[in-house]
């Protein structure tokens, strides 16, 4: 049974010998394909060796059997699996059987009589048979529902008299809806007292899709450790921006400091760790314009951007201890930042305001001035060549800051004062202090909540801005050696994250997993030893126990879907970090929403195609009017996928700053510079490319990348399909003729006879082209 179909094949570095030739033996994939081998080499004599001409490894069988699945379906649709069976051998094959396996009943087969008489009945496998002549693909194709959710086994096996061949695949099964993520966690800390209770409850909306509940216990024993584990996951926002690819570079930075400096860097985490920063550099490149600075789109933006320049500044050099980093360009990004200071000492934002907090609007750009100043503080071997711009800004940042009300901006000043070792950094330290929220034994500092979104419950979700400000009162109190003052703030940061380890978006997860590592650093321990009873249900307990030998190691327990209240009781020494996490779909418009969504399905004579308008707009709330960075994700309905010739239009659209797709091109993601109360209405477009009936509706959400608070949500319906219109059509029956005949005028059925005298019927016009499209893909990769 052929099993394994990888995308790419013989990625890797290998050590020659003094004689300059390595012999490698590997298992060749299960694609029936071409593989294009490429290579080079590196020589300290001789430099760079490059191979002449890309060689070509063909795999073949005389005969083979493909499927084409689409990327996911949700539970209740109905696909048709279809499967091309090919021979490429000099004799006819008169009979060939192709039977779908379905051993492990995890879907059921579908007829066109189950949806009008609505029954159906246990089949471990259904088979059907057809001829293939030599040297050509025939298609056949199985109708299925899905019955369990995640993967489901996919397996057709062809055979003849003389030959045979067997595929398996997997389709992915959702549910309906989109989900929604919730974390809870939680600082164990047994080292002042032995034992620790903590209460959790699992909170599901009475309207949340039925089973789509999962919930999760994790425990570790590092402060860092889910974040190491999922070093290329960790939020699970797209980021296709400048600053927002930059979440592929900073946190490994972050991780790499951390384990060196606890002695617990191991060699496949600093590989791992350095192939992200290096490619995350390469890609950060792309976005820097010719004068030094970057911005969020490179080139395609007017200008550079001070906070992004200031960013990849500072975030270089920090990776320069790592990874080869070009010096000229930290250098020259620090100069244009040096020319771009005003007579004042301020840093004013010359390109697109992304992220107002920290660009603009209040604080008098005292934010955006500290945060720079924070990227010359840290360039330490520079600091003499910008003496006079360091100078000036420090003196900005103190004398605004007496008068600033701004906690954001505050908190961002306390820490540059706290680098530049000013004499004042005591004195804005304590006015941030006297800022500070405290609940229990956590601390942490937020934005005021705008009276008319009191009741907003967007708000009380972990937020980026909090995440942020919190952070930078954390290093800054970690600068001023007042570890025991911090640990109240980590505590509060660690409730903050999401189950990966991350935050909600870039900045907050950079400056989040930096202060955090600062004390985690300094707490570290190889003595844990804690015992975690987990009580979830009456007499129901699971207990995790993290000691010396595993303390690096996530473990995860799943619990019961119903579960909605949970204790946990810790014993021992040491400490752990514990989460609850759970997830959970939602088929309903979004509550509370923060920007007008209207997605309309286009009226369309070819059905399978999809022309899909949404129009879009700020609602302003509390004096504000503007968002920020804006993101819109378009998922299209099951069997429909993006059609790739219009995105290049799309992007050049004067108000889309970029677009790219996701979820094999499923969704399609716009990028908005910020939206404001004036209408937007993209149109995006898709086709179908798998033939699947009963599509549950499809989701469009957008949300301000920076506030989380700022959501929308809509669903639409895409062109309905039947049973009847994608059987094949042996499989359609009198039944299907009797349905079309109802649902006709006399007129569209004299039509239609003449359109079948041309083509054939509508069905099997669906099936040609479908067949076609199949087959041209093979053909294509085939010759490649």
């Amino acid at each position: 049974v052929r099993t394994v179909f990888p995308e790419t094949w013989l990625w890797e570095v290998d050590q020659e010998g003094f004689s300059g030739e390595k012999t490698l033996q590997k298992k060749v994939p299960d694609t029936i394909t071409s593989w294009i081998i490429t290579g080079f080499s590196v020589n300290p004599i001789y430099g760079l060796g490059l191979t002449q001409r890309p060689r070509k490894l063909n795999v073949f069988l005389p005969f083979f059997v493909s499927t084409n699945l689409p990327y996911s379906v949700k539970r209740g649709e109905v696909v048709a699996i279809p499967i091309v069976v090919f021979n490429y051998m000099d004799e006819d094959l008169s009979s060939v059987k192709v039977e779908l396996e379905n051993k492990e009943q995890e879907f059921e087969f579908a007829d066109v009589e189950n949806e009008i008489i609505d029954t159906s009945k246990v089949e471990l496998s259904r088979e059907k048979r057809l001829a293939v002549p030599a040297n050509t693909g025939k298609t056949v194709s199985f109708m299925v529902k899905p019955k369990k959710l995640g993967h489901i086994t996919i397996k057709v096996v062809a055979t003849s008299d003389v030959a045979g061949d067997a595929v398996e695949r997997q389709l992915l099964v959702e549910p309906e809806g989109l989900p929604q993520y919730v974390n809870k966690a939680v600082f164990v800390d047994l080292r002042a007292t032995p034992e620790v209770t903590k209460q959790f409850e699992v909170e599901i909306p009475r309207n949340a899709v039925p089973d789509s509940t999962r919930i999760e216990v994790a425990v570790i024993g590092d402060v860092l450790g889910s974040t190491i584990q999922n070093l290329d996951s960790l939020i699970r926002m797209p980021y296709g921006c400048g600053e927002q690819n930059m979440l592929n570079f900073v946190p490994n930075i972050v991780v790499l400091d951390y384990l060196k400096a606890t002695n617990k860097l191991t060699a496949n985490i600093e590989t791992k760790a350095k192939r992200f920063m290096e490619a995350g550099y390469q890609r950060e490149l792309s976005y820097k314009h010719k004068d030094g600075s970057f911005s969020a789109f490179g080139e395609s933006d007017k200008s550079g951007s001070t906070w992004l320049t200031a960013f990849v500044a500072r975030s270089f050099k920090q990776a320069a201890n790592h990874i080869t980093v070009d010096e000229s360009v930290i250098d020259k990004s620090l100069e244009w930042l040096s020319d771009h200071q005003a007579p004042n000492g301020s840093f004013p934002e010359v390109g697109v305001v992304s992220h107002k907090d920290m660009q603009g609007g209040s604080g008098s750009g005292v934010a955006l001035t500290a945060y720079t100043l924070i990227a010359f503080l840290e360039n330490y071997n520079l600091r003499d060549k910008y003496k006079n711009t360091i100078n000036k800004a420090i003196d900005y940042v103190y004398r605004n800051t007496e008068s600033l009300d701004d906690t954001y901006a505050l908190a961002l000043a306390a820490y540059a004062l706290q680098l530049a070792d000013h004499s004042s950094k005591a004195v804005i330290l304590a006015k941030l202090d006297a800022k500070a929220t405290t609940d229990s034994d956590t601390k942490w500092w937020h934005k005021p909540i705008p009276e008319a979104d009191a009741k907003n419950p967007w708000y009380g979700r972990p937020n980026s801005v909090n995440v942020e400000m919190s952070a930078y009162g954390m290093l800054t109190f970690l600068a001023a050696g007042l570890e025991t003052d911090a640990l109240p703030i980590m505590k509060w940061l660690i409730g903050q994250r999401n189950d990966k380890g991350g935050f909600q978006s870039t900045q907050d997860t950079v400056v989040g997993l930096q202060a955090l590592a600062k004390l985690a650093a300094k707490i570290s321990s190889s003595n844990n030893d804690v015992t975690l009873a987990i009580n979830y249900a009456q007499d129901m307990e699971r207990r995790l126990i993290v000691d010396a030998e595993n303390s690096m190691i996530l473990q995860k327990s799943e619990l019961p879907s119903r579960t909605r209240n949970i204790e946990v009781k810790a014993t021992g020494s040491g400490f752990a970090v514990l989460q609850l996490s759970y997830k959970y779909n939602m088929n309903v418009t979004g509550e509370w929403p923060r920007f007008v969504l209207d997605p309309q399905v286009t009226a369309n004579t070819n059905p399978d195609h999809l022309h899909l308008s949404v129009c879009t707009s700020f609602v302003p709330s509390g004096g504000q009017n503007v968002s920020n960075m804006a993101v819109m994700e378009v998922s299209f309905p099951s069997g429909f996928t993006a059609d790739s010739d219009t995105l290049p239009s799309l992007e050049n659209t004067p108000y889309i700053k970029k677009v790219e797709t996701k979820d094999g091109d499923t969704t399609v993601v716009l990028y908005f510079d910020s939206l404001d109360q004036r209408e937007l209405c993209p149109t995006v477009s898709a086709f179908r490319t798998h033939k699947v009936a009963k599509q549950k509706p499809a989701p469009v959400v957008i949300y301000d990348y920076y506030d989380n608070s700022r959501i929308a949500r809509q669903f639409y319906d895409g062109p309905k399909a039947s049973l009847c219109d994608i059987c094949e059509q042996d499989d359609c029956s009198n039944a299907c003729s009797i349905k079309s005949q109802k649902q006709r005028s006399p007129a569209e059925l004299n039509e239609a006879s003449t359109s079948r005298t041309m083509i054939g019927n509508a069905g099997h016009k669906f099936n040609v082209s479908f067949l076609a499209l199949l087959l041209s893909s093979v053909v294509l990769r085939m010759v490649q």
